[in-house]
């Protein structure tokens, strides 16, 4: 079993900062980003946390049961510890305390590979959102138009293009993009105790519709010491697979409250 795999991260959002602005459109801009919840901006330094899967359960997911011959790579690859650090830059799964050795198990490492990409992915499309990067970071080159659903917010700047609706109180609900490159999301925001929470995104690579492979990507949150962060995540890939996850045990490093930043 070999999926295509989608991981896109939708860093291509974020505006190189400049010159600060009082315009209108600036003001609103600014009312718009502090609905949201984005912990990476209220002093969330990054996270760890416990990787938990039943490949079992995935198997019989997929295929219905799990069939005999992948018992043995079944039961392997659960006995395999992951946990995952999350910081401004990423994800990084790894293996505790050490990788294991897969040489001897029928298509393990191949899953083991996949089974980190998927995981990763899913928390790198997370990202965004709570980076508050989603909406412009620039102060200018954003203007608003008043629909009949809520507003569409376009952007214009050096190497930057697209355009972002958003529902009557500010939750936003799609963008296109054609700079710095073609891409299409949609995603679904949820109040949350701070702000609004990314409940799922689906991201497509092209502007197209009908040519892009479309990745999606949903959430379920916990509360680990005062922020807001992903527990159950789902990733569908273009292959239409899904993977469910569960972090646990999870542990957060604090420090200085810090907004606007792009990922680096």
């Amino acid at each position: 079993m070999c999926p295509l795999i989608i991981t896109i991260v939708l860093t291509c959002f974020c505006v190189p900062a400049i010159a600060q602005s009082t315009t209108p459109d600036q003001s609103l801009l600014t009312k718009t980003r502090s609905l949201y919840d984005a912990p990476f901006t209220r002093g969330l330094i990054s996270f760890d946390c416990t990787l938990n899967f039943d490949w079992k359960q995935h198997f019989v997911d997929l295929l219905g049961s799990v069939p005999p011959a992948a018992v043995p790579t079944a039961e392997r690859l659960q006995a395999i510890q992951h946990r995952v650090f999350v910081d401004r830059a990423g994800a990084i799964v790894s293996a505790v305390p050490k990788g294991p050795d897969l040489g001897n198990v029928a298509h393990a490492t191949e899953l083991e590979q996949v089974f980190i990409a998927i995981t990763s992915s899913g928390l790198n499309a997370w990202l965004p959102s709570s980076t508050n990067v989603l909406l412009p970071v620039g102060p200018t080159n954003a203007s608003w138009e008043k629909t009949d659903t809520g507003y569409k917010l376009t952007m214009n700047g050096p190497g930057v293009a697209g355009q972002l609706l958003l529902t009557a109180d500010m939750r936003l609900t799609s963008g296109v993009t054609q700079l710095p490159q073609p891409m299409r999301f949609t995603t679904d925001f949820k109040p949350g105790p701070n702000g609004f929470l990314l409940a799922s995104v689906q991201t497509g690579d092209t502007i197209d519709p009908g040519t892009s492979k479309v990745a999606s990507f949903a959430y379920t949150y916990q509360t680990v010491q005062g922020f807001q962060l992903p527990f159950q995540v789902a990733v569908t890939s273009a292959t239409s697979e899904t993977w469910h996850y569960v972090l646990a045990d999870c542990k957060a490093a604090k420090g200085i409250s810090i907004t606007g930043l792009p990922l680096r």
